[in-house]
């Protein structure tokens, strides 16, 4: 119940984050980056979906490590949830 609550949370502050890019409220990154971190640590299915996301499109891994770097390093619980979805790479 706690994780269908945390889930549901997550995609409101979401979608308010992405509402706040078209607006001039400042914020919108930092809401979206809460909200995506928020789904990877309470998510194991919203991990895999954006690991997967991430290997295969390589614009998309740039947009996520641009959030990481830029927001990561001053809130380390979004940096540690965006690291867990490196995307896989091919061993030889």
């Amino acid at each position: 119940m706690i994780n269908l609550l945390v889930t549901f949370t997550s995609l409101v502050i979401l979608l308010i984050g992405v509402l706040s890019m078209v607006t001039p409220i400042p914020g919108g990154i930092f809401m979206i980056a809460i909200s995506i971190s928020t789904l990877i640590c309470s998510n194991a299915r919203a991990q895999r979906i954006m690991k997967q996301l991430r290997t295969r499109y390589s614009r998309f891994n740039k947009m996520v490590f641009w959030l990481e770097k830029k927001v990561g390093g001053r809130v380390k619980f979004i940096g540690i949830a965006l690291g867990k979805t490196h995307p896989q790479t091919e061993v030889l």
